[in-house]
């Protein structure tokens, strides 16, 4: 559901921003940014609608095992007590830093793929070419954008604490590095990569829907 909302979004976008004339020449650069801030302006239109359920996911996910009574007994337990405690504000703690990270990743997953597919990788090219650059690209934004992501974590892992280690999203990147140092930001990036070969998947998949429905139009 959310890959099918922001592939929607994202077509959705590059086509207001196309109308909007910001890639009038077949310039390269503009090509790359219309792809850059329609993939950007997806993610983070999506990640605002779906951020309750995200943050809640994280907390229930660290919240299970640590200790023989369990904090929260489910997504709507989790909320309902955040909310009561906290307000909205608890709700959606840490969507700044989660918002800095959507722009970078989503940015580059998608525009990446779609500038590689204007520019170097037609339409008409091989399956598996295709493939390969939306997994280079996948890999790409997923290693560039991965300090974003540890800090938009650590983050959300505050919510429904009673202290709060970080006061804002640039004191965690300040504790994190002095703390912690710098592979501390890239920690879990391998086992990452490794895992995007599912949303390179989806891309070329919807690509090649995208293709199969234009034809059936003719």
């Amino acid at each position: 559901m959310v890959a099918s909302l922001l592939l929607f979004l994202q077509d959705l976008y590059r086509s207001i921003l196309k109308d909007a004339g910001t890639s009038a020449d077949n310039k390269f650069a503009s090509i790359a940014l219309t792809n850059f801030f329609a993939g950007a302006a997806a993610g983070c239109t999506t990640l605002v609608l779906i951020y309750p359920l995200d943050i809640a996911h994280t907390r229930l996910a660290a919240d299970v095992g640590r200790t023989d009574t369990r904090q929260f007994r489910g997504i709507r337990h989790f909320i309902q007590t955040i909310y009561k405690k906290n307000g909205i504000r608890g709700i959606y703690r840490g969507l700044p830093a989660s918002l800095h990270g959507m722009v970078v990743h989503r940015g580059l997953y998608f525009g990446g793929f779609d500038t590689a597919k204007d520019v170097l990788v037609p339409v008409e090219s091989p399956l598996w070419q295709r493939w390969v650059a939306a997994q280079a690209v996948t890999s790409m934004a997923g290693f560039i954008s991965y300090p974003l992501d540890t800090v938009r974590r650590r983050m959300m892992m505050q919510s429904g604490m009673e202290v709060q280690m970080y006061s804002s999203t640039l004191d965690c990147w300040r504790k994190i590095y002095k703390l912690e140092g710098v592979r501390s930001f890239y920690r879990g990036a391998l086992s990452n990569i490794f895992r995007s070969t599912g949303a390179a998947a989806i891309l070329v998949l919807y690509d090649e829907i995208k293709k199969f429905m234009d034809r059936g139009r003719l």
